[in-house]
């Protein structure tokens, strides 16, 4: 595949070093410097002065703006703030500001304190990957029929489908509350007795009973309230007494062991110097050289069992350009969704995992997810409304549902021999198997790759451990959370002097879009080669690869990053309101925008800065975006139909492909089980007689039974 990168920021050169993880040959066009992260962003890349003859043989140019490129490739990538199409199309913001007009902004935060913008341009990072899997998508497609394509990538989108839990859907599903506030999740990155900082984590109520017990407080583990986030964070004061006083009596290293026996995610707050001393990371040789230089930075974030990464270059002057090649006959039309045929087996659950095979799903994959009746997807018991209030509350997840639309839902107890059996009669069937648990879980079952390869040679299989298939934290849990915490997310974000607070969000979706694009590469591998393989996306490795520059610079100089802090936001007249305008951007000192802010509106402050050159946005609430004029008029919302929870706008992706899907969404999120019968009968033919004994033996069935097994 041969890459032309003719943009200048972080979005389209991350978007090039995947491609050139996956074995691209990339030149780019901005002028090398010396700055060490472009080099990290260019590595096995070449450069080139004058594109023209580069983009004249070339399968992919990645631009601003596509009416740029000439001749055109067969694949366009346009990366823009704002995306093609809408009132703001063109429209310069950057992600800080992005970030209020997306609704991030107004969610992060103490309630008493200005809003707090999110550290690390984590946002550009995402919308790389985005255009990357965009990309490889595109080109998979387009490579077949010869049509050319463009992809739009919008970085507005991407922060708004990351920075925050689908707070349209949230405000709009039953139980859920148009309502809009800042807060900080507890417990969170807690001050200990070396002085360092340790990220907790409770998701689910067992972990904060067992973290209650730790810290010699099991009443408050029985308190129904606290078991709640929105419990703890009300009372928030109690809560962070009862932690403080046992992580100040204990150092980092002795909370990490106690909370990693009684099985609560736990990780030390990591920066640039203590991601490369993390045991983990080291035993995997995450951290590698820089070609010609003396720092490190992490390899690429993905594996590819049974072959070998690229090889690591220094970036380099392009000299002889390509030679044009012939292209395939272009049909009238680029047929079916590019995915289509494409058939995937779904053990997937919570929220990456089902990103990465929702894009499968999107572009027209059949993707069967598989559930058992004893251990559906956790994701479901995320809810707005509890059990007393409703008996199907596990079938309304807002965040369920939008990971999984166009997919068919089956339950199939792999505790069970039989179940066992008809997984792998699936798994015979399948192209693609996916998995996001602690690597023993599937293992145990008897689903390992070396048995899913003998099944299916053919087949590919991806797995999304948390902390990867070796090395000593093999058997940890982690949540997107501890992601955010161990990776330096959380050190730059937070108020100046106060301590590390997480984004809250960004990881999930995002380790999602990478294992989809490692997925989708993978397909082009069996397309040339035949064979099946086992790819690894393990969370860590790919939050470790969008925080590489604190450890870049750390390992050149010593110099730690800082917090981001609460700059570049301004109150305006409303009471709870504010305008984020870009610092970098800004001709006046903080002191005279602040005052300059204060007697305007948030609207006002917002309109006039942008006629005075200087980008800016209102800060919105999250669950308002489905009016925003560029989202609506970019159709980024689609209507779908559910039985159970009526008609809702579920948010679609940030990048678009000329050739389609023209409509992303085509069918809702399954029940638990409800396409069980028709899939084993269709698929595995399976009759009646027995499709009733396996749900007599809670093999199959179509509600939750919790104990059974």
């Amino acid at each position: 595949m041969r890459v032309v990168d003719c943009t200048p920021g972080i979005p389209g050169a991350y978007a090039a070093k995947l491609l050139t993880d996956l074995g691209a040959d990339v030149v780019f066009t901005s002028p090398i410097d010396g700055d060490p992260l472009f080099a990290y962003l260019r590595t096995s890349q070449r450069h080139a002065a004058d594109a023209a003859p580069w983009i004249a043989a070339a399968d992919i140019v990645i631009v601003g703006e596509p009416g740029t490129v000439s001749p055109a490739p067969l694949v366009t990538v346009s990366i823009t703030p704002l995306g093609h199409g809408g009132p703001d199309d063109g429209q310069f913001l950057t992600e800080e500001v992005l970030q209020a007009r997306s609704g991030s902004l107004a969610g992060h935060g103490h309630a008493d304190r200005p809003p707090l913008t999110v550290g690390g341009r984590l946002g550009e990072y995402i919308a790389g990957a985005y255009a990357a899997l965009g990309t490889v998508t595109a080109w998979h497609r387009a490579s077949r029929t010869g049509v050319p394509e463009t992809v739009d990538a919008s970085v507005f989108e991407a922060i708004h489908m990351t920075y925050l839990t689908v707070p349209t859907l949230m405000a709009r599903f039953p139980g859920g509350r148009k309502v809009a506030f800042r807060w900080v999740m507890i417990p969170g990155n807690e001050p200990t007795g070396d002085d360092r900082y340790v990220g907790i984590t409770t998701i689910t109520v067992p972990q904060w009973q067992s973290l209650a017990r730790l810290v010699d407080r099991p009443d408050m583990g029985e308190d129904a309230e606290l078991g709640t986030m929105l419990g703890r964070f009300t009372r928030a004061a109690e809560v962070n007494r009862a932690l403080h006083a046992w992580t100040r009596d204990h150092t980092a290293d002795q909370i990490v062991d106690a909370c990693v026996q009684a099985r609560v995610p736990v990780a030390i707050v990591g920066n640039g110097a203590e991601l490369p001393r993390n045991e983990q990371l080291a035993a995997r040789g995450v951290f590698v050289q820089q070609p010609g230089e003396s720092w490190i930075r992490p390899r690429a974030p993905f594996r590819f069992h049974g072959v070998a990464d690229r090889e690591l270059v220094a970036p380099s002057e392009a000299t002889r350009p390509w030679t044009t090649r012939a292209r395939t006959h272009a049909d009238d039309a680029p047929g079916e969704r590019p995915l289509a045929g494409v058939r995937v087996l779904d053990f997937t659950a919570f929220w990456a995992g089902p990103a990465a095979t929702a894009w499968l799903s999107a572009m027209g994959a059949n993707v069967i997810k598989v559930e058992a009746v004893q251990r559906p997807d956790g994701i479901r018991f995320s809810a707005m409304v509890r059990p007393h209030d409703d008996p199907l509350w596990y079938e309304k997840s807002a965040l369920f549902h939008a990971c999984n639309l166009n997919k068919r839902g089956i339950t199939l107890d792999l505790g069970h021999p039989d179940g066992l059996a008809l997984a792998k009669r699936l798994v015979e069937r399948s192209d693609i198997v996916a998995e996001n648990f602690t690597p023993q879980v599937l293992e145990r079952f008897g689903l390992d790759w070396d048995t899913v390869h003998a099944l299916n040679p053919g087949a590919i299989m991806l797995r999304m451990p948390a902390f990867g298939l070796t090395g000593p934290w093999r058997e940890r849990g982690g949540f997107a959370q501890t992601m955010e915490q161990l990776t330096g997310m959380a050190w730059v974000t937070g108020y100046e002097g106060g301590p590390p607070i997480i984004p809250g969000g960004p990881v999930d979706p995002m380790v999602g879009a990478h294992a989809a694009l490692a997925t989708v590469g993978a397909l082009e591998y069996r397309s040339l080669t035949g064979e099946g393989q086992l790819v690894e996306v393990p969370l860590v490795e790919v939050a470790t690869a969008v925080t590489a520059e604190q450890v870049i610079r750390y390992s050149i100089d010593g110099t730690l990053a800082e917090r981001r802090g609460a700059g570049g936001v301004y109150q305006c007249v409303g009471g709870d309101a504010w305008v984020a305008i870009d610092r970098a951007r800004d001709p006046m000192t903080p002191a005279e925008r602040a005052e300059w802010c204060a007697s305007r509106t948030p609207e006002e402050a917002a309109a006039q800065a942008l006629t005075d050159g200087v980008p800016a946005a209102v800060m919105v609430a999250g669950f308002t975006t489905l009016e925003d004029p560029q989202l609506r008029a970019r159709n980024f919302f689609e209507t779908v139909e559910h039985a159970l929870v009526g008609e809702q706008c579920y948010p679609t992706w940030p990048v678009r492909l000329s050739a389609g899907p023209e409509r992303v969404w085509t069918a809702p999120a399954p029940t638990l089980g409800q396409h069980t019968r028709e899939v084993l009968r269709v698929e595995l033919r399976l009759d009646d007689a027995e499709l009733a004994r396996l749900e007599s033996e809670l093999v199959i069935g179509t509600s939750p039974v919790f104990g059974a097994r």
